[in-house]
């Protein structure tokens, strides 16, 4: 009986000097392992009424995360080299930053920023409703460094409300296409949708298409078409003409196409052309079921005289836009990409779109 409890007592004894010695160890990786970084990310910035709404909302995403964002408005023209700097630095004092299409280039090249698809794989961007054609022209070899979330103007598909709710034109839809009329989610539903309201007496849509826009830019129809498509208009990194590529002039003839239902000036209007024809609810002495119009409209919509709404446009706007891209050097990338998440959110991206009309 005495062995027993003398054994008993060693157990215990054993046992005392184990939770001592975890102790003892838990306190060393304590005291010994860096502290985790502190919820505060720091963004550098611009001025515009963009990020002016993004400020307003705040508040929504430190109270869902915890993560406090403090912005450094920096001057448009002064942010590369600073950024450069900040790159350059073992303790940098910016964890991300608003990036524009045409800076990307450069901070790519200092390897500087954070691969995207790290976080989240490109088919799953995809598969939330970006563009994969969108997404394409925006990559460096592979990597994507800011996704295109911050608008200071887009353009729209803007549609009649009560043409596609009307029970008589939804069943001669139905009818003659084999399903249901709704706003258009890419380039063929919206020929179809054009090519219906032409035949039942309205003009499809009004297109901006002037001489000036078919080349001025990304913003315009033909552009973002022919990269939808496959095409383009030039590399700029193998010298390639692609403008009469296969896949170009496929996106020329689509255009072709679509313009056989749009207002008989598309070739002359302009955007106050259309900003008229919506307000007047039709060109010439047609109705006007669809426009492709800027978002700047927006606010106008209350005095038209026909009942408009919105839409995204149904194939891809240019990537002449900005987005949150975040310094690989910064020890908080994990916290600035719970920023680029909320920035990259249907709700988010809608009001920076429509910011400049909303001021």
């Amino acid at each position: 009986m005495r062995n027993v409890k003398a054994v008993s007592k060693m157990v215990w004894v054993v046992i005392a000097v184990i939770i001592v010695v975890i102790a003892a160890i838990g306190v060393y990786w304590y005291t010994t392992m860096p502290p985790a970084p502190e919820k505060v990310i720091k963004i550098a910035w611009t001025e515009g009424p963009e990020f002016d709404f993004i400020q307003s909302k705040i508040d929504e995403f430190e109270n869902q995360t915890g993560i406090h964002v403090e912005f450094l408005k920096i001057p448009r023209e002064h942010i590369i080299e600073r950024l450069m700097l900040e790159m350059l630095s073992p303790t940098p004092s910016i964890d991300g930053t608003v990036i524009y299409v045409l800076e990307a280039p450069t901070l790519a090249a200092t390897g500087g920023l954070v691969n995207l698809y790290d976080y989240k794989p490109k088919e799953e961007w995809i598969a939330e409703g970006f563009y994969e054609e969108q997404l394409n022209i925006l990559e460096f070899d592979g990597k994507l460094y800011f996704l295109p979330t911050l608008w200071n103007g887009a353009l729209l598909l803007y549609y009649r409300e009560d043409l596609f709710a009307n029970e008589t034109l939804k069943e001669a839809f139905s009818a003659t296409y084999g399903y249901e009329l709704k706003v258009p989610e890419n380039p063929d539903e919206l020929l179809d949708v054009a090519e219906f309201f032409h035949n039942q007496g309205y003009i499809g849509i009004h297109l901006q298409l002037t001489t000036a826009e078919m080349g001025a830019g990304a913003y315009c129809l033909f552009p973002p078409l022919a990269y939808y498509f496959g095409g383009g208009i030039y590399n700029d990194t193998t010298g390639e003409i692609l403008c009469n590529s296969t896949e170009s002039v496929q996106a020329l003839e689509y255009l072709l196409e679509l313009a056989q239902y749009a207002q008989p000036t598309y070739l002359e209007d302009g955007t106050f052309e259309a900003e008229l024809a919506i307000m007047e609810g039709k060109s010439g002495d047609r109705e006007l079921a669809m426009a492709d119009q800027w978002s700047y409209m927006y606010p106008m919509l209350d005095s038209a005289n026909k009942d408009w709404n919105i839409s995204v446009r149904p194939f891809p706007q240019g990537p002449d836009m900005l987005g949150i891209a975040i310094l690989s050097n910064s020890p908080k990338k994990d916290y600035v990409w719970e920023f680029v998440k909320w920035t990259s959110s249907y709700e988010i991206v809608k009001g920076t779109t429509l910011a400049l009309s909303l001021i």
